[in-house]
């Protein structure tokens, strides 16, 4: 575990595995004790991938708490944590999300299909097959990151411009997917769509899926499933 400075005001704390579910799990458990212990100073617990960002308030830490080192402090506090954590080989039931795979609903992935070698039924096979999980979150409010790809569906290229994408393609990118939670615009590769709602601003619990949570993707039919509020990618 590797612990440096972010600034004047934030720590990070970077457990230094390959990225998985058992790592993210850890992270997880990490917040969590800080979280119970209800330490005044710190602001914000913000997790990634593979490490996570403790933000403090320096400045009531030095007044209120008589802590002449914020960092210092900080570090020696991380470094004390000894933290018991059971792995269960048994993930927990996987969110379904429906997909509609290409056509207008998933422009990229004719290009795609000739990269693979592959056909829209192995594809699609392929692709829905895993169990994913979400690793990050981020990009946009509910923005999930999604891990545990098959890797003959890996790419190491992007779209040749950005596009107009609207919220709910399902993305891949690198050795990831993603599911757009707003409409946006980038160079994603866009290989179909879910009419899932995954962010909502009027809600308390604003985003349907969290760090840590199971995603399995259900190939669909636009026959079979109300299409939402869907626009083409390409205006």
């Amino acid at each position: 575990m590797k612990i440096y400075s972010q600034g004047d005001q934030a720590i990070v704390v970077s457990i230094e595995k390959e990225v998985s579910r058992d790592l993210t799990e850890d992270l997880l458990a990490l917040k969590s004790y800080l979280s119970s212990k209800n330490f005044s100073f710190i602001t914000e617990i913000v997790p990634t991938e593979s490490d996570m960002m403790i933000c403090y308030d320096a400045r009531d830490m030095i007044k209120h708490h008589n802590i002449r080192s914020p960092f210092l402090y900080m570090k020696a506090l991380l470094q004390s944590i000894q933290l018991e954590i059971t792995h269960v080989d048994e993930a927990a039931p996987a969110i379904e999300i429906p997909v509609i795979y290409g056509g207008q609903y998933g422009p990229d992935l004719e290009a795609l299909l000739k990269y693979y070698k592959l056909t829209m039924d192995k594809f699609v096979k392929l692709h829905t097959k895993p169990n994913y999980f979400v690793s990050m979150m981020g990009y946009t409010p509910g923005f999930p990151y999604l891990t545990g790809m098959e890797k003959r569906l890996f790419v190491n290229h992007t779209g040749d411009e950005k596009t107009f994408i609207p919220a709910g393609s399902v993305i891949i990118e690198g050795k990831k997917c993603g599911i757009t939670t707003t409409d946006t615009y980038g160079d994603w590769l866009v290989v179909g769509y879910t009419p899932v709602e995954l962010f909502n601003p009027n809600k308390v619990d604003f985003a349907k899926l969290k760090l840590g949570d199971n995603v399995q993707f259900k190939p669909v039919t636009e026959q079979e499933l109300d299409l939402g509020g869907f626009k083409p990618c390409q205006l």
